[in-house]
């Protein structure tokens, strides 16, 4: 979860402290003594629904009202509806079932399925489908099963409606390797692609005739994803609220001969948060920047969560699109507005200095948030007093926590809640799940997102060649939308062909063209070269130009790059268009540099095109390591990868993840000045930081290693000696008398992270 994390370079441990030492979140020289008066902090009693439902305070014209409680629901954190409409969740029984999180290793999670079968808006029927999980977070269904994840493993399990059948498949034995409970890969969500993103990860999933396919994808978020009506995906982590993509998901990713520049995401609107509740609880609220001295309440997020991009008109049309995001520390649903401008997205808060949903009850943590089968947002509330995990509890937390008793009551409670305009009732219940992969075609049209995306993955799940004609009707006179899912279905059941790609780009309209041009990335190559005179024909806009280049690379033929030498020399200028075209030209470098010979000029082009030649070239074979050296390097990976839990921040493969770290790999700060990197490992590091040439400005500081008693001085050289050497990294080993030294010399820091100028 992304509740209440602290950036750090290096994250700290997985280890449970005692009460009577120092929390495990503390850092020294933080004097965690707290400026709210006791007086003005309200308790926080344990609600009942009909309680909690008056805690809230709402936008004007809305109402909430309850879908399901305990005892029908658990601890929820994801949800996902089924073509019926049912819900299945997955309840995260067993994430810190007290203060110290003791017992949090014992396989108490569920999916569970939810049921109203008098369909008067309310749950009224619940049952098990997986029991003895360990704190699931991720859940997708599918027409004959389900995907899930323990904390390690993503699995197939098949279905028979609502009853497990068959032997669990294991799809990808890593999916979440590595760091803890917040730090794991979840959530799952179909792409207008047909592939399946995951927020906190870099991979992808399609099933195919011949089995599960795990493709790589862009790191993204943290905790909660979603995607617009165009498959731009949008995410965010603890303390950035909402983060979309410039583009359609890997576009410009794809080609490892070079790192390339221009980022793929922007985050959109500010951080601000305006809770109505007094919020002393959260694990920086000692300090003046987390918490207001003026109004004693929370300034930015701390705590942001999963979100949706609200595809129904349930709200009211004004808010079709809007991204909702729920921040569990501020009790409250943030809803930001944002908007195509010149290449980039804009955004601003919905409702200005208030909240959509905000509550004065402290138990309110909503975690999720979704766009409904019946039109309206649903919201799950795990409605469990404490959300920060144990990893990062400091003592001024744990000190709130037992003040207002929020570890009691533990487990058994959560809700469901439904928000829709006052004006706007309820849609009717779907029943798709027996439908004809043709009967389905006529819901591509339905102006509810939920509905267009679920009979878009059960037409590819049931379709076949009969499918064909029923969507090129569609993909003819459709409306804009249901043209766009008709494509996809299309691709998806590999019935796609040039002709109607070429239709599409005569459409008029940017963003389905756009579309039509990353679909066309999956034609076979005589289909490819079949489509090229009405592709190098096409006039693109500033978006389509993106995918034109991709798509003239990665057709490779002489004429295909001949063409996008013109488009590079027309719209060259925005840096995606580069950076697609060079992704498309994936070992074609040297091939395009002929095709080219210097007609168009760009430094940032040849620069990668020079580095993919060196790096195809060049073969570099790691180092002979052995012995101490050897051992040394293996017990820091298991540091890097487990117990410390850097690949949290920094990823599998030291490239660093957005808005949490920066690259490990060919670091100037890895391989350099090794005095610099043990007082920044030993102390910490504030940002904003310079890596290799590139600016870095992290939302948190980095905390040192030096003031945890359960990292030893020999830990922390296995870590250095690790990542000096992974990789591309072949930098030598660090000795633990090195950092021994290093801490004696610097014990005066006392933790407090230093700044890169007072590094350098």
């Amino acid at each position: 979860m992304s509740f209440l994390r602290q950036f750090s370079f290096l994250a700290l441990p997985i280890a449970l402290i005692s009460p009577l030492a120092g929390q495990q979140g503390d850092r020294k020289g933080h004097n965690m003594t707290s400026f709210v008066p006791e007086d003005v902090i309200p308790p926080a009693p344990f609600l009942k629904v009909e309680d909690a439902l008056k805690s809230f305070q709402l936008a004007p014209g809305f109402v909430i009202e309850e879908v399901a409680s305990e005892p029908l629901v658990d601890m929820p954190c994801i949800l996902k509806f089924d073509g019926d409409g049912q819900m299945w969740i997955c309840e995260l029984v067993g994430y810190m079932p007290d203060v110290n999180g003791k017992g949090e290793n014992i396989a108490q999670g569920r999916i569970a399925i939810l049921t109203d079968s008098d369909d008067d808006g309310r749950v009224d029927k619940r049952s098990i489908f997986l029991e003895k999980l360990l704190l699931p977070r991720s859940l997708y269904l599918l027409d004959d099963g389900i995907l899930w994840a323990n904390q390690e493993s993503l699995f197939f399990q098949g279905r028979d409606g609502n009853k497990p059948v068959g032997k669990r498949v294991m799809v990808d034995k890593d999916y979440a390797r590595g760091g803890n409970v917040e730090h794991k890969a979840n959530s799952l969500v179909l792409g207008l692609d047909n592939w399946i993103y995951n927020a906190k990860s870099d991979r992808r999933y399609k099933r195919t005739k011949d089995g599960w396919v795990m493709g790589k994808t862009h790191f993204r978020g943290q905790w909660g994803i979603d995607r617009d009506d165009y498959g731009r995906l949008f995410h965010n982590s603890n303390s950035t609220l909402l983060v979309g993509d410039y583009t359609f998901p890997n576009v410009v990713y794809g080609n490892t001969n070079s790192k390339m520049k221009a980022g793929i995401a922007v985050r959109i609107s500010d951080n601000r948060v305006w809770p109505i509740r007094v919020t002393p609880g959260v694990n920086r609220g000692y300090q003046r920047n987390t918490v207001s001295p003026e109004n004693y309440k929370l300034i930015n997020a701390t705590g942001a969560s999963g979100l949706t991009v609200f595809r129904s008109h349930g709200l009211g049309k004004d808010l079709y699109g809007t991204a909702f995001i729920t921040e569990a520390t501020g009790h409250l649903v943030k809803a930001i507005s944002y908007e195509d401008g010149n290449g980039k997205l804009i955004g601003e808060h919905t409702f200005g200095e208030k909240e959509f949903l905000a509550s004065t009850d402290e138990r309110f943590r909503p975690v999720n948030a979704y766009t409904a089968p019946d039109n309206s947002l649903y919201i799950l509330d795990m409605y469990h007093g404490i959300i920060q995990h144990r990893t990062y509890v400091t003592s001024y937390l744990r000190k709130q926590i037992l003040s207002r008793g929020l570890d009691k009551p533990g487990s058994g409670h959560g809700r469901i809640y439904r928000l829709r305009h006052r004006d706007q009732g309820r849609g009717p219940a779907p029943s798709l799940e027996k439908l004809s992969a043709i009967e389905l075609t006529r819901y591509l049209n339905h102006p509810n997102g939920w509905w267009r995306d679920t009979a878009q993955r059960l037409i590819v799940e049931r379709g076949n060649e009969t499918t064909r004609d029923a969507l090129e009707g569609i993909l003819q006179d459709g409306k804009p939308l249901a043209r766009l899912h008709a494509l996809w279905c299309l691709e998806g059941l590999g019935l796609l062909n040039a002709g109607h790609v070429a239709r599409s780009l005569k459409s008029g309209d940017e963003k389905f063209s756009s579309s039509a041009l990353m679909a066309g990335l999956s034609l076979s190559e005589g289909d490819k070269n079949a489509l090229l005179p009405a592709l190098a024909a096409f006039k693109a806009g500033r978006e389509a130009s993106i995918y034109k280049a991709r798509l003239l690379a990665e057709t490779g033929s002489s004429q295909a790059l001949d063409a996008l030498v013109t488009e590079l020399k027309l719209n060259g200028g925005n840096p995606l268009v580069r950076e697609a075209a060079f992704t498309g030209l994936k070992d074609r470098e040297a091939v395009f540099l002929g095709v080219n010979n210097g007609r168009y000029n760009d430094g940032n082009l040849d620069k990668w095109l020079q580095e993919a030649l060196h790096r195809n070239t060049r073969k570099i074979k790691p180092p002979t390591i052995k012995g101490e050296h050897l051992a040394s390097f293996q017990r820091g990976e298991k540091l890097y990868m487990g117990r410390v839990a850097c690949i949290g921040c920094h990823g599998a493969e030291g490239t660093g993840l957005p808005n949490l770290g920066p690259p490990l790999d060919e670091s100037d700060w890895v391989n350099g000045d090794t005095k610099r990197l043990a007082k920044a490992l030993l102390h910490g590091l504030q940002g904003p930081i310079t890596v290799s040439g590139q600016r870095y400005t992290p939302p948190a500081a980095m905390p040192g290693l030096s003031m945890n008693p359960t990292v030893s001085d020999r830990d922390i050289a296995d870590i250095l000696t690790f990542i000096r050497h992974a990789w591309s990294n072949r930098s030598g080993k660090m000795e633990e008398s090195f950092i021994k030294e290093s801490r004696e010399t610097t014990r005066k820091q006392g933790g407090v992270p230093y700044t890169e100028k007072e590094l350098n």
